[in-house]
């Protein structure tokens, strides 16, 4: 029999061998198995890129400015109509006199005239519209595959995002299973007095601040799932992003020099080949412009059967306007003013792909440093620990506070490595994304 301070130790001793059964239970939790709705479909990142080419809506809509825009050079291409005027008399005020008809008379005692006339331009204006039609086809073919580079980005990070989204939710869920199945046996003891309502409160408390956390981890998958079906032109279904993460974290990268990087940049950026394509568009409507100061003229050519001097008067004209006050000096002003931007905006332009670069190639090689020198043996090795830690509280080594901090230690160290996996995909990601080439891939 126990009493006094021998009393206590026998409780405790007591509550101590109540508690072993349930946190071998915590720890023998079976790992989470992602239950998936019936409309549920599973993406590979190869899967969702064709889908995404296909039936992008963004896409097709840039791919029709395309189409758009090469048949203006196709409409530029064409040559002015000629313009044919004909008139004839109706009505014969004198036909009593001259005995034609009085109606449409189409004798010789009616009159009728023929005119053609065509434009003839001059000072190379046609080859200068077809070729500014050329460069803003080119351009909107270059703004296409910007889309596509831009768009294709926000994909490739949204699937990473689920992909490593889950593997988190995946954790908090096996916490909250294995806290909810201990708090769950520590009310049974309460209620005979087995546990302490101190103890029993700290772990719910754990149990909530888990739950709440996970709570904002599955909005954000809402909304990265969001994000990704409208990529794809999709509605209907819940995406689950599939991918062989043990392939990409023994994977080792080689990230080329910065240098090398940005020639490539330099080379492939479309977005950069679009200001150049302005900076040469706005040089040829200069160059337009001037043209226009010189006017196009009209050839004539016709027949008047009797409106003339002469019967059946057959006649070649031209036509033209002098520049005299207007010579276009307005819009060959602006045209100028234009071209200067063009050229202060395709510096611009260079600097930022350089910029863009050096940013996305410095956080690569940083990112890329800090995982080699985490040790890949370091999560089997703290999840193993969880044993050791078992045992030493059967032995009374550490106290149940001791314990939680361990199992809190235990879900930050998978979340941070897991955060660190999914920064490491981005980070290749943003290389090829400044680079505008898939120089990285896995």
């Amino acid at each position: 029999m126990c009493v006094g301070n021998e009393y206590l130790f026998c409780l405790m001793r007591r509550n101590i061998c109540y508690a072993f059964p349930f946190l071998s239970l915590l720890f023998s939790v079976p790992a989470f198995s992602d239950s998936s709705p019936s409309d549920t479909e599973h993406f590979t990142l190869q899967d969702a890129e064709a889908r995404f080419v296909k039936e992008n809506v963004q896409l097709l809509a840039q791919k029709c400015n395309v189409d758009a825009a090469r048949a203006q050079v196709l409409q530029n291409k064409l040559w002015d109509n000629p313009t044919v005027n004909v008139n004839q008399s109706v009505y014969n005020t004198e036909s009593g006199k001259n005995g034609a008809t009085k109606w449409f008379p189409i004798s010789d005692n009616g009159e009728s005239n023929l005119q053609v006339q065509q434009v003839i331009t001059i000072a190379g204006k046609r080859n200068k519209r077809i070729a500014m039609a050329d460069y803003a086809a080119q351009k909107t073919e270059y703004l296409f595959f910007d889309l596509l580079r831009t768009l294709k980005y926000q994909l490739r990070s949204d699937f990473f995002k689920l992909v490593f989204t889950q593997e988190i939710l995946k954790v908090y869920t096996l916490e909250i299973e294995s806290l909810s199945k201990l708090i769950a046996t520590f009310d049974k003891q309460y209620k005979n007095g087995y546990v302490s309502k101190k103890e029993l409160l700290r772990l719910k408390a754990s149990l909530f601040s888990l739950e709440s956390e996970k709570l904002a981890l599955d909005n954000q998958l809402v909304d990265t799932r969001a994000d990704f079906l409208v990529l794809l032109h999709e509605n209907s279904v819940c995406p689950v992003a599939v991918a062989d993460i043990n392939a990409f974290n023994s994977a080792r990268f080689s990230i080329p020099p910065l240098k090398c990087l940005i020639d490539t940049a330099l080379l492939y950026r479309n977005d950069y080949k679009a200001i150049m394509t302005d900076v040469r568009f706005n040089q040829i409507n200069l160059d337009y412009q001037k043209s226009l100061a010189i006017p196009d003229f009209q050839i004539i050519a016709g027949w008047d059967k009797n409106g003339s001097y002469v019967h059946n008067y057959n006649y070649l004209g031209i036509q033209l306007d002098v520049p005299f006050f207007n010579r276009n000096q307005g819009n060959i002003k602006s045209a100028l003013a234009a071209y200067q931007a063009s050229q202060f905006n395709y510096q611009s332009a260079r600097d930022q792909v350089m910029s863009d670069v050096a940013d996305a190639y410095a956080k690569a090689t940083q990112t890329e440093e800090l995982y080699r020198t985490f040790d890949a043996a370091f999560s089997s090795d703290f999840a193993s620990l969880r044993e050791e830690v078992l045992k030493n509280y059967e032995k009374r080594n550490m106290s149940l506070l001791e314990f939680l901090d361990f199992y809190d230690a235990y879900k930050q160290n998978a979340v941070q490595f897991t955060t660190l996996q999914n920064n490491r995909a981005n980070a290749f990601e943003g290389v090829n994304y400044s680079v505008g080439k898939n120089l990285i891939s896995w």
